[in-house]
């Protein structure tokens, strides 16, 4: 799969929010009735706002975490699990990382990699064999993992051969209907975050400390673990925007233009808020035109679809942990009837919002 690559909208124009120098990151997309090489004001809000308001809606439901020891050679693919994963090259010789009909990417100490979807393989050499995850999983004796469960102990998978042994720490991300969630469905299927590179945290030596700690077993270890699964998931995305990757889609790519990420702010900060896209593009300091082509263009949905995508997740979400009544949920979230909102929520998900948790 090829990645599109986003291109400037318009000739590169610097100015106090387009050059962040901090993040590493140029933005190349100007406001309206800028002309090239003149210093310009956007609304008060930074690209580092509304990634911070967006990184807020995504929450794990629940995670496992475990410590995986493989002895050279070893070699493994998963091809049918739903959820995210991701991996930390604690120590030991690097590993490569490959997605079907890619070429192999190689993983050193330090190094994390989130795939975002469940086909991949993971090797201790480029072109080795690998065993099915189900099947080391099973020799080792470990519970399944569901969305809806987590291990109230630390995990420890040991496979492979006599050879050198690396060690990775692996994370399983409950994050239920998360292909229907707008923020996931812009990764790309493989995220890798290098050891030192501007935005990481040294945290993956840290966490296999905590998973081998004497204490590991006592009561608290899935709260504990949920709360790094979390800090380690977020800290991934942000890294990988904050270095300015091309390999980036929808929302993601939305926030490299300043304006757009303004309006993304303000829908993720308020979405029961009766948002037009006037309204929105006054929040972007863009035209009304412009503002809705420029979104469309690099979100890949127009505006409102988008502040409907969302305004869904957040229903689906409710139902699925409070029940709350639906027409205030409705009102919250910023329809005018119930019959507006159930209608919207049907379209999206196949079932009326009443049957949705049962479905």
């Amino acid at each position: 799969m090829r990645y599109p690559r986003s291109s400037p909208l318009e000739p590169p124009v610097r100015s106090r929010y387009q050059s962040c120098r901090d993040v590493g990151i140029v933005i190349c997309a100007p406001p309206i009735n800028c002309q090239p090489g003149l210093q310009f004001e956007l609304p008060p809000v930074s690209f580092m706002d509304a990634l911070s308001e967006i990184l807020k809606s995504i929450k794990l439901h629940h995670s496992a975490v475990g410590s995986l020891r493989l002895g050279a050679p070893w070699g493994l693919y998963n091809d049918d699990f739903d959820s995210p994963t991701a991996y930390g090259l604690v120590d030991g010789p690097p590993c490569w990382l490959c997605l079907p009909g890619q070429q192999p990417v190689r993983l050193e100490q330090g190094d994390i990699v989130l795939f975002a979807m469940g086909r991949y393989s993971i090797s201790s050499s480029a072109d080795g064999p690998c065993t099915h995850f189900s099947e080391a999983w099973k020799a080792n004796g470990l519970p399944d993992f569901e969305p809806d469960q987590e291990p109230e102990s630390p995990l420890l998978l040991e496979w492979g051969g006599g050879g050198a042994v690396t060690r990775l720490l692996g994370l399983a991300f409950g994050l239920p209907g998360w292909h229907r969630n707008p923020l996931l469905a812009a990764l790309p299927e493989m995220i890798v975050v290098r050891n030192g590179q501007s935005g990481a945290f040294p945290w993956v030596a840290l966490a296999v400390e905590f998973l081998s700690a004497r204490d590991a077993n006592a009561p608290g270890f899935a709260a504990t673990a949920r709360v790094l699964a979390e800090l380690m998931f977020l800290s991934t995305l942000r890294t990988h925007l904050l270095n300015g990757s091309r390999a980036i889609r929808g929302w993601l790519r939305g926030l490299t233009d300043p304006g757009i990420a303004c309006a993304l702010k303000a829908i993720h900060a308020k979405p029961g808020e009766k948002w037009t896209v006037a309204s929105l593009a006054q929040t972007a300091g863009l035209s009304r035109t412009i503002f809705a082509t420029r979104f469309a263009e690099l979100v890949e949905v127009s505006p409102i679809e988008y502040l409907s995508q969302w305004r869904m997740h957040l229903a689906a979400e409710s139902i699925l942990q409070s029940r709350p009544n639906l027409t205030r949920l409705a009102f919250d979230l910023g329809y005018a009837s119930d019959a507006a909102f159930r209608d919207a929520f049907k379209r999206r998900y196949g079932v009326p919002p009443s049957r949705y948790a049962g479905h």
